[in-house]
């Protein structure tokens, strides 16, 4: 009896042993691979006080992580980020600051950018492509402040029929379309989007581009400007200021939901709707 005792306490040992090995190798395993980094273990270690997520369009758009829970959530999908040799060309959309103890660890985030061989979270020394993934958290907060319903396509789709409409005018000269001081949009603003959004506006006008504090290098400005919206209506006001005639016209858009679909109305010059 105590024989068996004994060979079955030797057996559970060289299981715990065989099984702890077989995690340690796979993990190893993994990070030769490069589906999994070492990097951010610091974070797996309960050193990590809190961190700070802030939106770099908006200022005033930042959250903070302090619940140990979901810090170890970000920290395993940082963990399984590949190490690239390049960072993304893309603006980043957030800093991360990782606040341990007095030391903050800073990184930049681009959202949803997929490009081949670079890294959308890096710091000044490493650059990971990380999993989508890590968008749920930033999503989840979006959504506690009432991200507009289907932004992406009514806010650009908005502008471009605008300018659909002023490119026989305006072609001559640069054009710069200015969403900078957009401040109840800017926090729903991705370079990803962005990205995409230049691409057609040049399908339309060639020489046209999103204005970077300089205003004074275009012809024509458009200004975008949100007046509201909710669960089915978007307003929007376009401002197109034409430098070489001195004119300055007003645009007002609205957008209304209706059976999976968004209907885009575009006022004439100047002249405001009554229901606006």
């Amino acid at each position: 009896m105590k024989k068996s005792r004994f060979f079955i306490m030797i057996l559970s040992v060289l299981l715990i042993i065989t099984t702890l090995s077989g995690c340690t190798l796979l993990d190893s395993a993994e990070v030769k691979l490069n589906i999994k980094n070492q990097y951010f273990d610091y974070m797996s270690q309960n050193k990590v006080d809190k961190i700070i997520i802030q939106n770099v369009r908006d200022s005033g758009f930042r959250f903070i992580i302090n619940d140990s829970k979901a810090i170890d959530d970000v920290y395993k999908l940082l963990s399984k980020g590949s190490e690239v040799s390049k960072k993304s060309s893309l603006d980043p959309d957030y800093i991360f600051e990782v606040w341990i103890g007095d030391e903050v660890k800073k990184y930049q985030y681009v959202v949803g950018a997929n490009e081949s061989g670079t890294g959308n979270f890096y710091d000044d020394d490493k650059a990971f492509s990380v999993s989508k993934n890590l968008e749920n958290t930033i999503m989840q907060n979006l959504s506690v402040i009432r991200k507009p319903r289907d932004f992406e396509y009514v806010y650009y789709q908005s502008i471009l029929k605008v300018i659909n409409n002023k490119k026989d005018s305006i072609s001559s000269g640069k054009v710069g379309v200015d969403i900078s001081n957009d401040t109840d949009c800017l926090k729903y603003m991705f370079s990803i989007d962005l990205q995409e959004f230049k691409k057609n506006l040049n399908k339309i006008l060639p020489n046209v581009d999103l204005v970077k504090n300089n205003s004074e290098q275009f012809d024509t400005v458009i200004k975008v400007k949100n007046r509201g919206f909710n669960t089915t209506t978007f307003k929007t006001l376009i401002t197109v200021e034409n430098k070489s005639d001195k004119s300055l016209e007003n645009y007002y858009i609205s957008a209304e939901y209706n059976y999976k679909d968004w209907d885009i109305t575009v006022s004439e010059p100047n002249q405001m709707p009554q229901d606006w």
